[in-house]
């Protein structure tokens, strides 16, 4: 089922009526495209406007370069008379990794929604970007059968039409917290909220191996391996709030906010390295998840946050886990 919604008159305006290629478009916004002509082992593409790594993408650009984003038409929206964007990518993001952990799904409709994450992920990540250096934002409208949100991940959409708008967008709001953010068309913020932001690129949120020292760090993951990627989605998705009593954690000297993540079954049992077996919790509650006389039922309760987390059954967190581990 597609979604089709009459809009107001300059919304409808911006609704794109060519199929425009999007390596086109996203060098008109001023990102290198260079990248599209190679493949990832370096072989050259034989039409790199169709280059699977790079035109199925929602997000261009960043770190640096101008950034772009793919929005639907039919998702915009007006306020206060400016055409407007209001979305949380986070959430949708991890929505979609909840079917990903779930082998009851078809495997073809897990891969889509592993993509689809993928996709949702760094077009938040762009977002945060742009918010956080008062940076503008390009915007490639887009028309055609669009899944609805529910649909995401059983569904694909099928894009019809693009065009690139004129006009500069601006990030108003993005919620460290939530992820929710706003983007407006042709207006920059007035507010010095932006410009409170932290001014770094990387995360608000860190844990116990990103502030260790070196030597602490190598000792630490000589036995086992923890993915810098699954600790940063972990620490994401519980932005700042312990997974387990719901205490927020405290700010570092650097301003950002400490949580420590803890693999729920833990690694020298055969846990897996996988943010379905993993949690972001205070330093209380990491030592007790070690050594409190309790810590099997606490470790019971993690698993029934995970659970809730990917509205699945809590024997079926356990067994994702067991499958994850088992490879």
């Amino acid at each position: 089922m597609s979604v089709s919604v009459k809009q107001h008159p300059a919304i409808e305006e911006l609704r794109p009526v060519q199929n425009l290629k999007i390596m086109d478009l996203v060098a008109e916004a001023g990102i290198d495209v260079a990248g599209w002509a190679v493949k990832a082992d370096g072989q050259p593409v034989s039409n790199p406007r169709a280059n699977p790594n790079y035109c199925y993408e929602w997000a261009f650009g960043g770190n640096g370069s101008p950034i772009a984003l793919c929005i639907w038409c039919d998702a915009l929206d007006m306020q206060d008379d400016h055409i407007v964007f209001e979305a949380n990518l986070r959430v949708q993001a991890l929505n979609l990794e909840s079917i990903t952990f779930d082998r009851r799904a078809p495997r073809s409709v897990r891969s889509r929604a592993k993509d689809q994450a993928a996709r949702s992920r760094s077009f938040d990540e762009r977002v945060q970007q742009a918010y956080r250096k008062s940076l503008p934002v390009r915007i490639v409208v887009v028309d055609g059968e669009r899944a609805a949100d529910r649909e995401l991940g059983l569904d694909s959409s099928k894009v019809t039409a693009r065009r690139l708008d004129s006009s500069d967008w601006y990030v108003h709001r993005y919620s460290d917290e939530t992820g929710e953010m706003l983007l407006v068309r042709g207006l920059a913020p007035s507010t010095p909220e932006v410009q409170a932001a932290p001014s770094s690129e990387s995360t608000r949120f860190v844990d116990q191996f990103s502030i260790d020292e070196p030597e602490k760090r190598k000792s630490q993951s000589t036995s086992y391996v923890r993915s810098e990627e699954v600790r940063q989605k972990v620490l994401q998705r519980a932005a700042g709030i312990c997974e387990c009593c719901g205490e927020k954690g405290f700010a570092t000297s650097s301003g950002k906010i400490f949580l420590e993540t803890h693999h729920v079954l833990p690694l020298s049992e055969g846990g897996p390295d996988h943010v379905c077996n993993v949690v972001a919790i205070c330093p209380n509650d990491h030592r007790r998840a070690h050594h409190a006389i309790d810590r099997l039922e606490l470790r019971d309760q993690l698993f029934e946050h995970l659970a809730v987390l990917y509205s699945i059954e809590v024997g079926q967190v356990r067994k994702l886990i067991a499958d994850e581990s088992n490879g």
